[in-house]
């Protein structure tokens, strides 16, 4: 009687498990493909019964005669194309934040310490990520740790920054998608396209998109959107005041929807355009194994690879202050190298560098003399020490207005809309700075009330040594990170990487 009551037990679990098993599990018949799981089973990438959506976009551009992509229809829409998908036995939640901040800050204006009161503005993702108000915050819903486990993370970004200075926008990419998957949710990067977009520039967004995929160290996924946009019949790419368009926006959430379901949007019960739906999905298909791009990058921007080979730098400098504390942290790396570095000789010599505001002190300006200097690199001056250390983590975008050039990006994009290019290269101080206090916390930007701290001079120097010869002369880690050799060390590879990032757009091996 036991030993039935003991085989009738059996049979019930082997039952249980045949049944209770996936369709994948089990053999498939006649050699056909085993059935597909439940979507759920691969969305749901927490297993948590929920898929929580998170869509990372701006509400307003750096260049105030840019129309920026508006993300937040794009999440609406891809809410309404998953609630109205009857195969998701999941709760949903899609959310939007918006990269675009400002925020009044005090800041002193040179060494005397003048102080203004200045509009600072996050348009950037590198911004968004080092932004001071409630940074903590966004860091733990990056990683999910907030009121949502996150699934999914959609980064989109202002197009002007992809169109103008595509290195910047995989600087930030990579900071942003580390932090997502050390949570545990999925990246992926929204190709995006401009408004009034033509072959060239759909192929530019196309070829730096890509490549800040292809280059990153966390995985990401495209989500081709920006092809299929241009792929789409010209009978469907309506007209609106609104950018992207309502077949955009629909083509956009269908775009996300079908990168992580791998269906068509006309399968949810929400009905807006079958056509445009099956396209994305066809679109998604054959972009697989498409050649996106070739060779290296030869986009000429402020953060362009100088590529000089000769074994002498010859430099010149402006010769404040300031310019004698890069000095020290560039010789400090030329050191480390087979270079030597030069004062002076005959022209053009390599490269001369300056402060790059127009606003205080000009004639110490870097200066753009093809017919002296092959290269001219131009650095924001640092904010004074009464604020600058809060302050000049507010300043890697923009402030007050779009002529100034007292900040990262200010000194970046005034190269190019005042024709600098291709002999000017922004050196990004406070980007570097950023890092080296996230590496470091509370390291401060400054050795007195002014001038920068050896460690920074260090990492402006790592870059632009590198930016100037494309070499990596960085030493092994010092085993201890405590001490002032490690601190250096460090400087040493945030001035490296950086430069490597923005130059070719991938992460360094």
């Amino acid at each position: 009687m036991k030993k039935q009551i003991i085989s009738s037990l059996l049979s019930v679990l082997l039952l249980t498990m045949i049944f209770s098993c996936s369709r994948e599990d089990l053999p498939s018949n006649n050699g056909e493909e085993p059935i597909a799981p439940p979507v759920e089973n691969t969305i749901d990438i927490n297993h948590d019964g929920q898929l929580n959506i998170l869509i990372l976009g701006t509400s307003k551009s750096i260049d105030n005669h840019s129309t920026v992509f508006s993300c937040q229809p794009i999440a609406t829409e891809l809410h309404k194309i998953l609630t109205q998908d009857t195969a998701l036995n999941l709760d949903i939640n899609v959310s939007f934040e918006d990269i675009y901040q400002s925020k009044v800050i005090t800041f002193g204006l040179g060494q005397s310490a003048h102080n203004l009161d200045f509009e600072h503005y996050s348009h950037s993702l590198m911004q968004y990520y080092y932004w001071p108000e409630n940074q903590e915050q966004r860091w733990a819903n990056l990683e999910g740790h907030l009121t949502k486990k996150w699934d999914f993370v959609i980064i989109s970004a202002d197009t002007y920054t992809i169109e103008k200075i595509p290195g910047y926008y995989a600087l930030g990419v990579n900071k942003i998608a580390s932090k997502i998957a050390k949570g545990g949710a999925k990246p992926l990067l929204l190709m995006q396209w401009n408004k009034n977009a033509t072959t060239a520039s759909f192929k530019h967004f196309e070829e730096f998109t890509y490549r800040t995929a292809d280059g990153a160290k966390t995985q990401i996924e495209v989500v081709p959107a920006g092809l299929a946009w241009e792929s789409l019949p010209d009978a469907k790419k309506d007209e609106a005041a609104q950018f992207p368009t309502p077949n955009g926006v629909y083509l956009t959430a269908s775009a996300i929807y079908t990168q992580m379901t791998n269906k068509s949007a006309k399968d949810s019960d929400y009905q807006y355009d079958d056509e445009i739906a099956d396209l994305v999905l066809t679109n998604k298909e054959n972009q697989k194994n498409k050649t996106h791009y070739t060779g290296e990058r030869n986009f000429m921007s402020p953060f362009k690879a100088c590529n000089i080979e000769d074994n002498q730098l010859n430099y010149n400098h402006t010769g404040s202050s300031s310019e004698y504390g890069i000095l020290q942290g560039l010789k400090w790396v030329v050191l480390q190298s087979n270079r030597t570095l030069v004062n002076g000789g005959a022209y053009p010599i390599n490269f001369n560098y300056g402060r790059a505001n127009t606003n205080f002190e000009a004639h110490k300006r870097y200066k753009i003399d093809p017919t002296k200097f092959d290269f001219s690199f131009g650095f924001p001056m640092q904010d004074n020490g009464n604020h600058g250390n809060n302050s000049m983590l507010y300043g890697l975008d923009k402030r007050y207005s779009q002529a100034e050039n007292g900040t990262d990006l200010g000194t970046a994009l005034y190269m190019i809309r005042n024709a600098e290019l291709p002999n000017a290269r922004a050196i990004p101080i406070r980007t570097l700075y950023a890092q080296l206090q996230e590496a470091i916390p509370h390291h401060s930007a400054y050795s007195d009330n002014w001038h920068m701290h050896g460690n920074l001079n260090k990492a402006i120097g790592a870059y632009m040594f590198t930016m100037l010869t494309g070499e990596n002369v960085l030493p092994n880690e010092p085993a201890d990170i405590n001490s002032n050799e490690w601190k250096a060390w460090k400087a040493h590879q945030i001035g490296y990487e950086t430069a490597h990032t923005l130059m070719y757009l991938r992460t360094t091996p």
